[in-house]
This record gives structure tokens, C-alpha cells and sequence, in this order.
């Protein structure tokens, strides 16, 4: 299930969703743009479709995927400090699985969300505060920098397929469906479902409460 929103905010001042996601071959991606980049949702896209199309990446391995990945994507946009604002300046959460484990690699903000063996769905926050991290910093003249000058990384986790059937992770946009227990529970009853449709309507439906662009691939 992929689900891809635009939020209420960005529909008012006249901006493009700025967040992507995609499934493929067992893989699911989640990248949120910064909202200061001109053009940061065409870098998100670009990294999705290039971790799918390009064989020469190995996604089992996330630090080598995002390095592969940028490397391909600077040549298109350039490495100077205003083509990476603008265009490689978002989160990325990817899942992969092996035999006994989901393994969730996260470089930046967002949430990850569990599906447990009885069907039960709970959401874990990954946040960073007021400065989300993005792998790009890593290509940033490091005097440039207020935050994460000594470069960023992936961080990992892993849940157990004996206590879980699926994970998936989403963009923070979800957060504002967080904030009250009976729309947080409605909420969840929908994505329990499993039916995209059904997911896009009752974000539709409340498009005002989800202020920001929602990412959800599950």
C-alpha cells in the first residue's frame, strides 16, 4: 500500500507535495523534502526511482545504497550548496527484510509503522527536533553548517517477524493525526484495511487536518 498526500498547507500557498514514496522487490522507501529546498520532492523522486531502475545499487545495505544513489543524482544536479538545497535535502526511510527480521534505516525524521502478528498497528515517532537530518549535509562544504557538521548517517532497527507481520514507515506528515486519541484510533482502523482507496478518502475527507504532505507505504 502506497499512499502519497498532498497536505492542506502546501495545497493553500501554491507548492507541490514534497514528499514520495515507492514499493518494489520487497523494499519500501519513504523520502520527506525540505520544505526550504525550491525542488527538494524532484531530488526525493529521482533517489526513489534510481534505488528501482539502477541494478548496480544493492538496497540490503542502506549507507551504500544513499552513497550510490547520491553519487548518480549529484550528477544531474550539480554539487553546489544552492542545487542541494534546492533539489537533495530530504529524509529517507527504507525498509528491507531477511529471514527472521524487518530492518528499518532511517536518516532523518518521520514514523515507523507496525503491523503486529494480530493485526494490531502501532506507530513509533522517529524524530531529529528542529533540525531534521539529511543525508545530503554529507556533500555540504561543512562551514556552510549550523547542525551535523561532522556529517550524517543512517541509524537502524530491527523487529522480529515472530512478533511482527509487516512494517512500513510514513512521512511526519501522520503527526497531526497523532495528536487526538479517537482520530488517532480511527485512524488506525483505516489503515488496518489495507485498501488504498479507503486511506486516501479519509485523508480527503479531513484534508484540513493534515496540514502537511502524507507519505505512507505499508
Amino acid at each position: 500500500m502506497v499512499i502519497n498526500k498532498i497536505g492542506q498547507q502546501h495545497i493553500d500557498y501554491g507548492t507541490n507535495c514534497q514528499d514520495y514514496g515507492i514499493e518494489f522487490d520487497g523494499m519500501k522507501v519513504v523520502c520527506d523534502g525540505c520544505s526550504e529546498g525550491k525542488h527538494s520532492e524532484v531530488g526525493a523522486k529521482a533517489f526513489c526511482h534510481l534505488l528501482k531502475n539502477d541494478s548496480r545499487i544493492i538496497h540490503e545495505c542502506s549507507v551504500y545504497t544513499a552513497a550510490a544513489a547520491f553519487g548518480e543524482i549529484l550528477g544531474l544536479f550539480g554539487q553546489t550548496s544552492g542545487s542541494i538545497r534546492d533539489f537533495l535535502c530530504f529524509t529517507i526511510l527504507m525498509v528491507t527484510e531477511n529471514e527472521t527480521h524487518f530492518m528499518v534505516d532511517y536518516c532523518g525524521d518521520g514514523f515507523i509503522v507496525k503491523e503486529r502478528l494480530d493485526g494490531t498497528i502501532e506507530f513509533e515517532e522517529l524524530s531529529d527536533g528542529e533540525y531534521p537530518k539529511y543525508f545530503a549535509y554529507n556533500y555540504v562544504n561543512k562551514d556552510m553548517l549550523k547542525q551535523y557538521k561532522d556529517g550524517v548517517n543512517f541509524s537502524t532497527k530491527a523487529f522480529p517477524k515472530d512478533e511482527y507481520r509487516n512494517i512500513g514507515v510514513a512521512s511526519d506528515g501522520i503527526r497531526f493525526a497523532m495528536k487526538d486519541e479517537q482520530f488517532k484510533k480511527e485512524f488506525t482502523e483505516v489503515l488496518q484495511s489495507g485498501k488504498e482507496v479507503r486511506v486516501k478518502r479519509f485523508i480527503n475527507k479531513h484534508q484540513k487536518l493534515f496540514q502537511d504532505d502524507t507519505t505512507i507505504v505499508l
